[in-house]
């Protein structure tokens, strides 16, 4: 089973204070917690965005944030970590990134190679995929800068001699410095 990126919005302007969440589609599969870029409107909509994974310059800063569970609300089974990915096509909503925005992500929404070094007073970047850049600094000139303010662990797992039920992981919990 694939694991993918769990992404909190907590204390996001967008949550907190109202600021307009926007409806996108992507051609490919984008997971929660994936940052980008809108893009223009989508083929004959009028409200529904284009979105791209990555940065590109002068564009406000995005990240995917979709319910992990389909239209079928009421079965708690659509809420397991390998349905935090939104299919190619699939509408989905997407939160404008601002300066002191707070938000938690996986260690499944950093790059793989930066992973081992993150910790508490380290620093995010967005790289081209969408995904946070771990470094001992911010990266000037980056869309998104931002600082794990601290690390938790999120769920619950028991563990039988039979089976391992339910399960935990890592959130780091990071403060936006600075937009592009």
């Amino acid at each position: 089973m694939a694991i993918y990126t769990v992404f909190e919005s907590t204390n996001m302007a967008t949550t907190k204070y109202a600021e307009r969440i926007f409806d996108a589609v992507a051609d490919v599969d984008v997971e929660n917690g994936t940052f980008g870029y809108l893009d223009g409107l989508a083929d004959n909509e009028s409200v529904t965005y284009n979105f791209k994974a990555g940065t590109k310059a002068g564009a406000k800063v995005v990240v995917a944030d979709n319910p992990a569970w389909t239209e079928d609300n009421c079965r708690i089974t659509n809420q397991r970590k390998d349905k935090y990915i939104i299919p190619a096509g699939t509408r989905f909503r997407v939160r404008v990134v601002a300066v002191t925005d707070e938000f938690a992500i996986s260690a499944e929404g950093l790059t793989a190679g930066t992973r081992e070094a993150a910790a508490a007073g380290k620093y995010v970047s967005i790289d081209a995929t969408g995904k946070l850049v771990v470094g001992d600094a911010a990266v000037e000139g980056n869309a998104m800068n931002g600082q794990i303010m601290r690390v938790r662990m999120a769920g619950n797992a028991l563990v039988t001699p039979a089976n391992t039920y339910g399960y935990s992981r890592k959130l780091y919990e990071v403060k936006v410095e600075s937009l592009a």
